[in-house]
């Protein structure tokens, strides 16, 4: 895999110091056109002050099996796109509850299996990644992808009680349907792998790519999570 959190992070200090015409070419923001996914009960997503707030919604979306949902997504994008992105947000989880929850995905648009990539926030407070093929058959088609289900964060527990972390999700399109991920927690690499399409055509092949942002579990539970100064920069290949 290649590690491209230390070389988005040299990139985006490089931008930090640079005047606007060399940020353009060295990384820029761009608008994916986030929205809700699906529907979420009133009062479950709210935008002030540059800041997401999510908080605990039943599941608006047909298929799968989780019960509660607050998430909003971008536009899709093709897996033909050969492109670099980094997703970035300071985040605060506020809960009593250990239900575990994922807070990020890239998605292909699929019913039922988990998507190419999701990162959970773990019970015991720590992250690691989700990651299924499909037969397209709903959940009896799911076929778990071990090269990404087995990289986990052990470092220092995180916090439920409102505490601020630095997420950066550092990705990496080859077009051709795989994608390096990395993520960084306060500027530290802590969990990264690779994602590569399944050989065999028993699966069915993506087709378009989108990512996900918010709180997406099994069971509903209360908590929010606050989501400030939220934004996907593209990285020059």
């Amino acid at each position: 895999m290649i590690r491209i959190g230390a070389i988005i992070i040299g990139v985006v200090i490089v931008v930090a110091a640079s005047t606007p015409s060399q940020a353009q070419q060295e990384g820029r923001k761009v608008d994916l056109g986030w929205q809700v996914s699906c529907s979420v009960d009133r009062g479950s997503i709210e935008k002030t002050r540059g800041s997401y707030i999510f908080k605990e919604s039943k599941n608006h979306c047909p298929g799968g099996i989780y019960l509660q949902r607050s998430e909003i997504y971008t536009n899709k994008f093709s897996v033909r796109k050969r492109v670099t992105y980094l997703f970035e947000t300071e985040i605060a989880f506020t809960s009593e509850s250990r239900e575990e929850a994922i807070i990020f995905q890239i998605h292909d648009g699929r019913r039922g299996c988990s998507p190419p990539l999701s990162l959970r926030w773990t019970a015991t407070n720590t992250f690691k990644f989700d990651s299924d093929y499909t037969r397209g058959k709903g959940m009896e088609g799911c076929v778990l992808n071990p090269a990404l289900r087995g990289a986990y964060y052990d470092g220092t527990p995180l916090k439920r009680d409102g505490t601020q972390y630095r997420l950066q999700v550092a990705l990496a399109f080859d077009g051709q349907g795989s994608f390096d991920v990395d993520v960084l927690l306060d500027g530290k690499e802590v969990i990264g792998g690779r994602y590569k399409p399944p050989s065999d055509p028993q699966y069915v092949m993506s087709k378009q790519f989108f990512m996900k942002h918010g709180v997406y579990s099994h069971n509903v539970f209360d908590y929010e999570m606050r989501s400030t100064g939220m934004r996907v920069n593209r990285i020059p290949n």
